[in-house]
């Protein structure tokens, strides 16, 4: 079902209508039959692979639960410390087996599916360059709806209650409902149980303040992706496809476009759907925090995606810095280099696994591996160099609260995020490193005498006003959150004002929406 038709507008109409006509009891249960729903129009068949998943981890849930609780009251009957010791360990090693057969089972289908054909090939090129003839036939294979979202969903969970966070959700139709909720499940966030779970059980009144600022949100989303997203999407799309025949400076522009154009993308879905949330009462987390305003790559990942950074964090992050592994390589660093690489190695050994999982998880291409450990360099080589930096910043008298240090800052890490991010767009290394390569070699300031020349593939003049328009109004809508006054300036706004906007917003949308482009309703992170 596309999000951005007509079709999925009459779904939620009538799922928000069901849902406060029911009993408030019982209102989980149109979210149950709404989720099924939705994921029944991508394919009936394959509702079977979330059905098992959530099995998987729903039964593992509950084994957990019941060791937590029985060892707990062992060690708290039992006087003998070296006795609780035994009673741990045994839990422990319990707990391990459990968790780890129900990961490989939940994770082995999602690697399966997306990187069967990345490993078959990679073996295929392997076997040729060894001189082999033997060629390994790839899979058809249509990946499941939201497989990378409800896979790390229902993993989380049932991590979380094997550390003992809370307790295993005994009903599996609630925690179905949990896994496979329709707003999430395309393109995320990554929710917690503990959350979200809880807000999709409370019980919820109407509220026509709610409503308001829900529609509100929704028609800002879809803005964004009809009128930002898809048309700078053609400019990017006609360029990149065709970079051969295109000068450098487009292909520069293209580049830069191609981050915007992502962000209005991703971020539409998101006002989407955490209005529909809004008006249903349910508390969706948000996943982004002006990212653009960022002065480091490090702190763009804290403001990007924040919900894909918060799991990796919790379940990759931490658990792999503070084993016994990485402590040790950590006093064995502290030994030989000091205490500072002591203390930042354990860290840097953890990042390793964090980024090549995130280049896995957006794309199954060693592109997306590449562009990955380019972001893990960048990251390792500033958090190295901090002192450097901060010596530097101190002999060239530059302060942190400088206006124009803080505009460098974010144009740089802008900039140099755009241009990694060409290993996202590039269907090879080869063909990114061409792309990289015409960039500069075939740069020339004469494309700028033909603004519009740039905007390669748009051809009607009122799109590329529109998409430019809708760019400055993200914009500024940005630089209002960053600075605190975006409440304010809405709440002091006459309403007479908003309407006129909202007005404004719904004639760009119907007069620039489809055209001569094929992302309309197609959101590009839920290829990933």
């Amino acid at each position: 079902m596309s999000i951005i038709s007509f079709g999925f507008l009459a779904f939620c109409v009538l799922t928000v209508a069901l849902y406060f006509i029911v009993p408030k009891k019982v209102q989980w249960v149109v979210l149950l039959a709404a989720n099924t729903a939705f994921y029944l129009f991508s394919g009936p068949k394959y509702i079977l692979f979330i059905v098992l998943t959530s099995l998987a981890t729903f039964f593992s849930g509950i084994a957990l639960d019941r060791i937590n609780v029985s060892s707990a009251a062992a060690v708290k009957a039992c006087s003998d410390s070296a006795e609780k010791k035994i009673i741990k360990a045994a839990a422990l090693k319990k707990k391990k087996l459990i968790c780890t057969l129900a990961t490989i089972l939940g994770m082995g289908i999602w690697i399966v599916l997306k990187y069967g054909n990345m490993f078959i090939d990679t073996f295929n090129s392997a076997v040729a360059l060894f001189g082999g003839d033997l060629n390994v036939s790839t899979m058809s294979i249509i990946l499941p709806l939201g497989i990378s979202f409800y896979t790390f969903h229902a993993v989380g969970y049932m991590v979380d209650v094997y550390r003992g966070k809370y307790p295993a959700e005994k009903n599996f139709f609630r925690y179905f409902t949990f896994v496979s909720f329709f707003p999430h499940i395309i393109q995320g966030p990554f929710s917690r149980y503990d959350g979200l779970g809880k807000s999709i059980f409370e019980q919820h009144s109407f509220s026509y303040d709610r409503l308001c600022r829900g529609c509100a949100r929704i028609l800002w989303g879809v803005f964004k992706k009809a009128v930002v997203a898809d048309k700078l999407g053609i400019a990017v799309n006609t360029i990149t496809d065709d970079y051969m025949s295109y000068s450098g400076t487009h292909l520069v522009f293209a580049l830069l476009l191609y981050s915007f154009r992502i962000y209005a993308d991703f971020s539409g879905y998101m006002d989407i759907m955490c209005g529909i949330c809004d008006i249903l009462g349910i508390s969706l987390d948000e996943n982004f925090n002006q990212p653009f305003f960022a002065r480091s790559t490090e702190e763009f990942w804290r403001r990007w995606h924040i919900t894909l950074g918060h799991w990796f964090r919790d379940y990759v992050f931490y658990p792999i810095s503070m084993s016994k592994t990485a402590q040790k390589m950590g006093k064995s660093a502290r030994k030989k280099w000091g205490a500072k690489m002591g203390k930042l190695l354990p860290g840097y050994f953890a990042l390793i696994f964090v980024w090549t999982a995130t280049g896995m998880w957006h794309g199954s291409s060693w592109t997306y591996l590449i562009w990955g450990w380019m972001s893990l360099f960048i990251i390792i080589f500033s958090t190295h160099m901090e002192d450097v930096y901060k010596k530097t910043k101190a002999f060239l008298h530059i302060k942190d609260t400088n206006f124009a240090w803080i505009l460098f800052s974010i144009i740089r890490t802008y900039v140099l995020l755009s241009v990694i991010r060409v290993f996202a767009i590039a269907n090879s290394l080869p063909m990114a490193g061409r792309m990289l390569y015409y960039s500069v070699t075939r740069f020339s300031f004469s494309a700028f005498k033909q603004p519009l020349g740039l905007f390669a593939g748009m051809n009607n003049k009122l799109e590329i006003l529109f998409a430019v328009i809708g760019v400055l109004a993200m914009l500024t809508v940005d630089v209002l959150k960053e600075t605190n006054k975006w409440e304010p300036v809405k709440q002091k706004c006459p309403m007479l004002l908003r309407n006129v906007v909202y007005t404004l917003l719904i004639c760009m949308i119907f007069l620039v929406a489809g055209g001569n482009n094929d992302l309309i309703g197609g959101f590009m992170y839920a290829n990933f």
